[in-house]
């Protein structure tokens, strides 16, 4: 059996369609039909990806994964909105969602989803140990144990949060395109555009304290991480 995927959806109608087709790809699916089940089974059967549907009966998809993320969660997600909800693709990403796939949408394009999903959480996983430890003043970020911290105090990052501020680290001064941290970091030309790499970059430099400032915009360009500020 392969990776196990939880998928919450109170459409049982589509609960039963995602499960049928991720198990014909050989996934093992845990299903739920609430945010609290969500909760629940993010922590007790320990799913290597979550589909979580935006609209449930107790509480939305958003509340679960603004829980899962405030309290250090770094499971991938991959959120269910409706066909031109713009604001709800937004959100998603601000929360710290993977990707997002819009209803009505076919089966093949879910999997491919999971699929880009999974590949992009494992080589992070797995290359982590041959990288050192890097710091910039007081912000440190270590690959091996995947922490981060401000001035000696750890700061919760999602997995592209992480990936995004190691991989600036490691090049200061760089200017990166947001074509190229969506290449480095996403893996694939994301279906948000380069609006996604905009709001991720804004929750990173909320998580940066003091050294938010080194996190410049490029304008017209991207973003670059500033080995040290210039002086006013």
């Amino acid at each position: 059996m392969g990776k196990r995927i939880l998928v919450i959806d109170d459409e049982h109608s589509i609960l039963d369609l995602v499960r049928m087709n991720l198990e014909l790809a050989g996934y093992e699916v845990v299903t739920g039909v609430s945010g609290q089940e969500a909760l629940q089974l993010a922590s007790s059967c320990h799913p290597a990806l979550l589909i979580l549907d935006v609209m449930l009966p107790d509480q939305s998809g958003y509340h679960v994964l603004r829980h899962l993320r405030e309290n250090g969660e770094r499971l991938p997600v991959i959120m269910l909105i409706a066909k031109g909800e713009r604001e709800d693709r937004i959100l998603g990403l601000r929360l710290g969602a993977d990707d997002y796939v819009t209803k009505p949408f076919s089966s093949e394009e879910l999997i491919l989803r999971v699929q880009a999903v999974l590949r992009r959480a494992e080589p992070a996983a797995s290359a982590a140990p041959e990288e050192e430890a890097v710091a910039v003043q007081g912000l440190i970020v270590d690959p091996e144990s995947r922490t981060a911290k401000v001035d000696g105090q750890p700061v919760s990052l999602t997995r592209k949060e992480f990936d995004t501020l190691a991989l600036m680290m490691r090049h200061p001064n760089h200017v990166f395109t947001r074509e190229r941290l969506l290449e480095e970091v996403w893996g694939y030309d994301f279906a948000g555009s380069t609006r996604a790499v905009d709001i991720l970059i804004q929750r990173l430099r909320k998580k940066m304290g003091p050294y938010a400032e080194r996190l410049e915009t490029v304008y017209g360009t991207g973003y670059k991480l500033a080995e040290r500020q210039e002086s006013r």
